[in-house]
């Protein structure tokens, strides 16, 4: 197992935040917008 410090982001996360944020700043799915902010303030509360 590797160690990553806190400045390395992996790809995966990048791209999926971002790909996030562009569908549901163009989409029209009011349930994937909840669900993402869900989860955005779930993980910064958690510290994630």
């Amino acid at each position: 197992m590797s160690e990553q410090t806190f400045s390395e982001k992996p790809s995966y996360n990048t791209n999926f935040w971002g790909n996030a944020t562009k569908y549901a700043s163009v989409g029209n799915d009011e349930s994937f917008v909840e669900e993402v902010a869900y989860l955005m303030v779930t993980l910064h509360r958690t510290g994630a």
